[in-house]
């Protein structure tokens, strides 16, 4: 028979290689189909009988004229097999796989254990998606389906011919924790594709059936991001309704929205885990309501300490709270606070009567300050750290892109090599092409800057300057000395009518500052004083001390040890139980 669709209803026909005679013998040792059609002389029946035993042999019956209404009707006998069909998992799979034929042909009706089957009383949600055509591909596009169920169902993707009816089940291929849903993928590219090639599918090569199972696969992904959304805005309008949602009324802010959205995202992840008491529902949103004002940062190890969060969930929640706006808040405010807490540390350190005289600029400033170089500028970036002029040299070529330079040391002066505590660089903002290089000499608070320490620095510029392999146009140069004071005839040099404050040198190719860590510090805290405002964020030198010793505990190590700086408090979160 070569028709494709049944003579009176024109529905799809199904079946061309033999095999559901061969599945037929799963379910039972014996098998029997009674099948009724018009012919000319009227009705008539005809049986057809097989035993598993002897599967290629079939006893096939005359013709009998018969009353009965049109139709095939298929009998299985023996076996335990049969005992699998009772369970309420086999009503689910068959309520699943027929959905989109039932829909396609709504005069179809099919029992099962004497009830009907009826996809649409059984399904929640459902949303269908035009999908674009693979390459090369001029007939009707392929359509997916997606059902949400109101009882577990087996998660499954059908691959379903053009007319609906599944010729293939694959696994979805798609984390959605919460959802009980099966995807239905009809093309008429399936249709004169083997059963068996279509379930393997996820192995095939490159080509139009991959291509769609990729965008189907894709479709499923955004859809269930965009249902996670509708869910929790769902969820939130019940606990309002139920009195125990924590918030009140619209958001006063942009931080409380964030705060808000956030909430949402942890409650609607933990709240399976919550029991089905109001009171303590009501308790457990107050708490994370407190720990989101507070503690924003911690929100997820809560979470995840209190309710014993699954792998997905945790994976859920956490991407859940990259996607909110106090995620990005949180991470702008944490690196602000932390640069507030650093300035006040920094402060302490070199004037406190107490460690300005035990801090040295090798052991202790120049390691802090090597991962806080927009202590010196935002733009710039650590190259060389505590290195010789030769290594400032190599690092000079990398930049440019040179070939690496010649082996012979930079010589200072006096014949020594030289070697500076910091070498930061930046590209020009508004020139391309051209870039600028810092060289940072960081002095004990305990020194008074004078002409010694400015013949170092101005010795470090000079065996630049002097060097052929330094030179280029497009690079300019800075070289920073800097202490917490000077004596008077270094700050006269620094002072001068016709330069900016802290210059003592100035020509085309380099200048040389003379910087206090006052004027550092000022500048660093005017930058930061819109955010600190906008915080109302005040640290004070114990938070600052705190942070120096977590940060940087490698580089006080000693002043720790000897007291001049105390250990950082333990930052330990007790437990509470909703």
């Amino acid at each position: 028979m070569r028709a494709k669709g049944s003579s009176a209803k024109d529905r799809a026909l199904h079946g061309k290689n033999g095999r559901g005679q061969v599945h037929a013998f799963a379910l039972g040792s014996q098998v029997r189909w009674t099948s009724v059609n018009e012919a000319a002389e009227g009705r008539q029946q005809l049986v057809i009988e097989a035993d598993r035993h002897s599967m290629d042999e079939f006893e096939i019956g005359d013709p009998e004229p018969v009353a009965d209404l049109t139709g095939t009707l298929f009998e299985a006998f023996g076996g335990d097999e049969l005992d699998m069909l009772g369970e309420c998992r086999a009503r689910s799979s068959l309520t699943t796989a027929f959905a989109t034929y039932l829909e396609r042909y709504p005069d179809v009706r099919i029992e099962y254990d004497g009830q009907e089957l009826d996809p649409a009383a059984e399904q929640l949600h459902v949303r269908d998606y035009v999908l674009p055509s693979p390459s090369g591909w001029t007939g009707e596009p392929a359509r997916l389906k997606v059902v949400e169920w109101r009882r577990p169902v087996p998660r499954a993707l059908f691959l379903c011919d053009g007319e609906g009816m599944s010729r293939a089940q694959l696994k979805p291929g798609i984390q959605a924790p919460g959802f009980e849903f099966t995807a239905h993928l009809s093309w008429a590219g399936f249709d004169d594709v083997d059963s068996e090639d279509l379930a393997f599918t996820d192995w095939a090569p490159d080509g139009p059936p991959a291509d769609v199972l990729a965008a189907a696969r894709g479709q499923l992904r955004s859809h269930f991001r965009s249902r996670v959304d509708d869910r929790r805005r769902e969820q939130v309008t019940e606990w309002r309704q139920e009195g125990i949602y924590p918030y009140a009324g619209d958001p006063a802010d942009e931080k409380e929205r964030a705060e808000r959205e956030t909430f949402d995202a942890v409650a609607t992840t933990v709240f399976r885990h919550l029991p089905e008491s109001q009171g303590t529902r009501r308790t457990t949103f107050a708490l994370l309501r407190s720990v989101l004002a507070h503690e924003p940062s911690d929100v997820l190890r809560i979470a995840d300490e209190l309710f014993t969060l699954s792998k997905n969930e945790r994976e859920e929640l956490n991407r859940l709270l990259k996607r909110t706006t106090l995620s990005a808040l949180i991470k702008a405010s944490t690196a602000a606070a932390d640069r507030i807490d650093f300035l006040t540390a920094l402060e302490h350190l070199v004037f406190a009567p107490e460690t300005k005289q035990r801090v040295t600029e090798r052991d202790e400033l120049h390691r802090v300050l090597e991962d806080q170089c927009w202590v010196f500028g935002e733009e710039y970036a650590l190259h060389v750290s505590d290195r010789s002029l030769n290594a400032v040299l190599t690092q000079h070529c990398r930049l440019l892109g040179r070939d690496t330079p010649t082996p012979e040391p930079v010589l200072r002066e006096d014949g020594r090599r030289g070697r500076v505590d910091l070498m930061l660089s930046r590209a020009a903002r508004h020139r391309k092409g051209e870039r600028h290089h810092l060289v940072v000499e960081l002095k004990r608070p305990g020194i008074v800057l004078g002409m010694a320490e400015f013949g170092q620095i101005s010795s470090y510029a000079e065996a630049v300057m002097s060097d052929d392999r330094f030179r280029d146009p497009a690079v300019t140069w800075d070289f920073w000395l800097v202490g917490n004071a000077m004596d008077k005839a270094l700050q006269q040099m620094a002072h001068q009518v016709d330069r900016i404050p802290g210059c003592a040198v100035s020509t085309p190719r380099f200048r040389i500052m003379v910087k206090t860590w006052g004027e550092i510090i000022e500048d660093c805290q005017e930058r930061l004083r819109f955010h600190s405002a906008q915080l109302e964020y005040q640290s004070s030198t114990e938070h600052a001390m705190d942070y120096l010793v977590r940060n940087h505990g490698d580089a006080v190590a000693e002043l720790v040890a000897d007291g001049t700086i105390p250990t950082a408090r333990s930052c330990g979160t007790e437990s509470v139980t909703p």
